[in-house]
């Protein structure tokens, strides 16, 4: 089963990079001129991405996925046929369910000394032909509907001896929101309750899982849910901990009375008075940080020296601010985690680090004849969401269609959509040069860092989507959740 899993995940690595690789590799949606990827000498920037696209899935991440399918399939084994034989791994749309469950899973089942045999359904993608989807889960998985029904209603103790423990990372790529699109979810709910032999671990987004209830009951088909955790601002500094170090990235102080020291601090303030919902998001976002440093300046001024923090406040600050604005996806945290770095010379982070004197003037440290040279260090400046486009309700729609199904291509976002394939393409087209959606060949993908803003967008809109907050409660109340239905 290690070597399938295994096999399935390096095939994700190479076929689905979901991380900083979709805005970078994206002629549509380039950094802004200020920010590090735009300045970055090219092999810097390269292997950059490259340490961001190879950080392993969260340890919190994993555990939750490991512990859960552990205590489930423990319970399973010990009784089959008085235990549910499914359990359901939700995560945010933009996040890569299929990478975190075949991780957890692959860590499971190294642990486990009295292994079951494994039937995963490895694909990368949704069929191209959504009338297929039914037949491929069929045959990728080894079920044959003859045999599955006299399984169905064989409970001798010796139809345990052939269980098998049966993995779909990503349950959204099983169906498409058309008329002709579920028949793959018809099967798989007729087939979840009754065979106990098979125990099935499903990965699927919050907005797809939602769809699934709403139109297919196909909860009560199932086991426990069980929700991908929120990472905290610890939890992000130490899964980055490893990339500040390879690259000598800095933490400047973001507190006012700092930067007011420091004129050159203030110029990543870009104000376009062109653009006044951007202006004004771009406002907000620095006044709030700003206090909030402020605010722990003030305290570390005034409390002894033991009673101070050991570790460097400015870090923990920019880490709980990308925790907060981020909804503590790991995904989204990356890409906000990126644009925030800026690459500039020692005499500009100097200027930042180096105390006023008493008079409240900058003195420039010294420099060693090994310093004078200009070099440059990444620094980490205030992390901020971007600003969101204004929104046409046929705009909301295609991107909560792209939401509900993770990513796809444009023929079958048209399907989903009931248009033709060159009026969603041309609408595509405009989506993505504002930067909502990224484009990897021919497949499509919300932008992550654009998620969390969305998200509340079209919940204002009376799109229910599951809030982040609500990611630790476990199974939901199954009547609390309401979808948008489908224009088809």
């Amino acid at each position: 089963m290690a070597n399938q899993i295994q096999k399935f995940k390096q095939w994700l690595l190479e076929k689905r990079s979901f991380r900083v690789s979709w805005f970078a590799k994206d002629p549509q949606h380039k950094p802004a001129p200020e920010e590090a990827l735009a300045n970055l000498p090219d092999e810097m920037a390269h292997e950059l991405i490259e340490a961001v696209n190879e950080l392993p899935t969260h340890p919190h991440e994993l555990a939750t996925v490991k512990e859960a399918v552990e205590e489930a399939l423990k319970a399973w084994r010990h009784n089959p046929h008085a235990s549910t034989n499914s359990i359901v791994i939700l995560g945010d749309p933009v996040s890569s369910v299929s990478r975190i469950l075949a991780d957890g899973m692959g860590e499971l089942q190294s642990d486990q000394e009295d292994k079951l045999p494994v039937r995963i359904l490895s694909w990368v993608e949704r069929p191209a032909d959504a009338n297929s989807i039914k037949q491929q889960v069929k045959d990728k998985l080894g079920l044959d509907q003859e045999k599955a029904d006299e399984d169905w209603k064989d409970n001798s103790e010796e139809a345990d001896d052939n269980q098998h423990l049966m993995i779909i990372p990503n349950l959204c790529w099983c169906f498409l929101r058309s008329a002709d699109g579920l028949d793959g979810l018809d099967y798989l709910q007729e087939l979840l309750p009754h065979n106990h032999n098979q125990f099935w671990v499903l990965g699927s987004g919050i907005v797809g899982w939602d769809y699934l209830k709403s139109t297919l009951k196909f909860h009560a088909y199932c086991g426990d849910t069980i929700n991908l955790p929120h990472l905290s601002g610890e939890d992000l500094q130490n899964w980055l901990e490893p990339i500040i170090q390879q690259f000598d990235i800095r933490f400047p102080d973001a507190a006012l009375h700092k930067r007011l020291q420091n004129s050159d601090s203030l110029l990543d303030i870009g104000i376009d008075v062109d653009n006044p919902i951007e202006a004004l998001s771009e406002i907000g976002q620095e006044v709030s940080a700003t206090i909030r440093s402020s605010v722990r300046a003030v305290k570390e001024e005034i409390l002894d020296e033991s009673e101070k923090p050991e570790e460097d406040s400015p870090k923990l600050d920019y880490f709980d601010r990308l925790s907060d604005i981020s909804d503590g996806i790991g995904v989204v945290a990356l890409q906000l985690f990126i644009k925030s770095l800026r690459y500039r010379e020692d005499k500009e982070i100097e200027k930042i680090d180096t105390p006023a004197d008493e008079d409240g003037q900058i003195k420039p440290a010294e420099k060693s004849e090994e310093d004078s040279n200009d070099k440059r260090h990444l620094l980490a400046t205030i992390p901020k969401l971007p600003a969101l486009p204004d929104l046409s309700q046929n705009d909301m729609y295609l991107l909560y269609s792209l939401m509900l199904h993770g990513d796809m291509t444009v023929i079958a976002l048209a399907q989903s959509l009931g248009d033709t394939p060159q009026v969603v393409n041309n609408q595509v087209q405009m989506l993505r040069s504002s930067g909502l959606i990224e484009q990897r060949g021919k497949v499509l993908k919300t932008n992550p860092a654009h998620y969390p803003k969305l998200r509340r967008e079209l919940v204002k809109n009376n799109f229910v989507i599951e809030a982040p907050s609500d990611r630790q409660k476990g199974k939901q109340d199954d009547d609390k959740h309401s979808i948008f239905q489908s224009r088809i």
